[in-house]
Parts: C-alpha cells; structure tokens; sequence
C-alpha cells in the first residue's frame, strides 16, 4: 500500500525553519521541490495494492536515496542521518520529531524499481527539473 505523507509532520515544519540554512544547497532544492519532483503518481505502480500496512511515503525514501548516494552512505548511516540530521530532515518533509524507518526499507524500495523497469526514475525526475531550472534560469 502506498504511504501518504501526513497532513502535518510531527513537530516544526524544518523546512521553514532552516530554509536560511539550506539556501543553494542539495538539502533546499529537495525541500523546496520535493512535491513536484516525486508525486505519489511517480510510485503508484510500485505500491499496486490498497490493502496491507502502508509503507513509508515514497517520496521520503526517494529523497533520502538522492541523498544517500550524493554523500556515499551506507543504508544504515542515510537512516541515521535522516532520524538526527535537520537537513536531511527538512529534505525529506519530516518534521522535528519524525523518526526514521528501518534501514531494510531502502533494499526494499530499491528492489520495487528494479523490478519496475524504471529503476532510474529518481535520478532521471532530479535532472529534469535541474535542466528546466537552469533553462528557465538561462531566460531571465
């Protein structure tokens, strides 16, 4: 079943608190487009069924993987800095008291793209709004 995010994270929105903090960086482009760049529609197909216990939002673990493979982490350490670190918090839309999810979820989720067909699809949704960015960008 596919995981919704909750109407309001758990404790401040970190997002806006750091958004100063985060200007430029990795951590505020994913806070700031993290809803454009993986709509639930993007992972619909990996979650087909409406029964069983909802997984962990997809878009969670999709910015957490960005983030994951850009600082070299292991499955374990990405979790650890998800559950501690504000930026990678705020990154993922968690809110101050959010906690993290098991590290197994990332083998699981990388599997479902694996056997999607589109197991890229993360990446390739991160380059096209960094080219649409910089096009737009490039007008002004």
């Amino acid at each position: 079943m596919l995981g919704r995010r909750p109407k309001e994270p758990v404790g401040p929105d970190l997002r806006l608190l750091c958004r100063e903090l985060m200007s430029g960086s990795v951590f505020g482009f994913l806070a700031e487009r993290r809803n454009g760049l993986f709509p639930e529609e993007l992972f619909a197909d990996l979650h087909p069924s409406r029964i069983g216990r909802p997984s962990v939002p997809p878009r969670v673990l999709a910015c957490a993987t960005v983030l994951q493979v850009l600082e070299k982490r292991a499955d374990h350490d990405a979790v650890a800095a998800l559950r501690c670190d504000l930026c990678w918090k705020a990154a993922g839309g968690r809110g101050l008291y959010d906690t993290a999810f098991d590290p197994s979820l990332f083998i699981c989720f990388r599997r479902r793209l694996a056997l999607s067909g589109d197991r890229d699809r993360i990446f390739t949704r991160v380059r096209e709004i960094i080219t649409q960015t910089s096009v737009l960008k490039g007008r002004r």
